[in-house]
């Protein structure tokens, strides 16, 4: 997109080329489009309210819509030959695994950039995209981030013995103790979802922009895990917030490690069949 486009109106409307379908009224989240005359035209209070999803240009079958944000010649056609069939879809979604064996690789920073490319278009609340993205890619330094998860873990041994206890943190810290790294697993690469502490949208904006990053990289060959030890850590741990360098009222919302598998996954898992209710 480039972000030099700019309008100084909500909308505006080639008159020549709209046929008067109704989509950009029909498909406008907040109402803020009604019919005119001639061609549509916005409510008086769109200005404020317009969250430019741009579901008006993009529903817009002859190109007539311009948006303040966007313009039909900014928006990537979809190609309906790359739409994969369902059972496609459902093969796809069903064989992604949380991996947690990794081969001694780097990722290469192109597939990191296309893994959250896409988290541009995960859904987020009024769409906000309040997200931030950090991405640790040494693996000297992800292996001390995970030793100072290990210390995080010991020091809620001496402070809070019973969310030790309740939260199983001995089966991580004593794997770490025998050299067993049980924490970023020895993938070269992590990701976090950074955003402000107080907002309500946050945590599953963050949520799904991670799923939309795990579902991209199984695309691309890679693996990857959620990480709550160090998200956790990341959260709690002062000395990690400080060297991860989180600023104030930001809180880590979700980690995922990344990294190439070094198992090769040959066959679909059983599962428990849907938990279903109608109404």
């Amino acid at each position: 997109m480039d972000t030099s486009y700019k309008l100084d109106t909500i909308i505006k409307v080639d008159e020549s080329l709209c046929i008067g379908c109704g989509g950009c009224i029909r498909t406008c989240p907040g109402g803020l489009i009604t019919k005119g005359d001639r061609a549509p035209l916005a409510t008086e209070n769109s200005w404020d309210l317009c969250i430019d999803c741009g579901h008006c240009v993009t529903v817009c079958p002859t190109g007539a819509l311009h948006q303040r944000a966007m313009g039909p010649e900014e928006c990537a056609p979809i190609d309906v030959h790359l739409i994969p069939t369902w059972d496609e879809a459902r093969q796809f979604l069903a064989s992604r695994r949380s991996v947690r064996v990794y081969v001694n690789k780097p990722v290469e920073r192109e597939k990191i950039l296309q893994c959250l490319d896409v988290t541009r278009y995960a859904p987020s609340g009024a769409n906000r995209q309040i997200v931030r993205w950090v991405v640790i890619s040494d693996p000297a330094q992800v292996r001390r981030i995970a030793q100072m998860s290990i210390d995080w873990m010991k020091s809620v041994r001496e402070s809070n013995p019973a969310m030790y206890k309740e939260a199983k943190l001995e089966l991580f810290t004593s794997a770490w103790d025998e050299g067993e790294d049980q924490i970023a697993r020895g993938a070269p690469c992590f990701i976090q979802a950074w955003a402000p502490k107080d907002e309500r949208t946050a945590p599953q904006a963050a949520t799904i922009g991670l799923a939309y990053a795990q579902l991209a990289a199984h695309a691309l060959g890679l693996g990857s895990s959620w990480s709550g030890g160090i998200n956790t850590a990341a959260q709690a741990y002062p000395p990690l917030i400080e060297l991860l360098g989180l600023p104030k009222g930001t809180v880590s919302y979700g980690t995922i490690l990344l990294g190439y598998p070094a198992e090769t996954f040959l066959r679909i898992p059983v599962r428990k069949p849907v938990d279903l209710t109608w109404r």
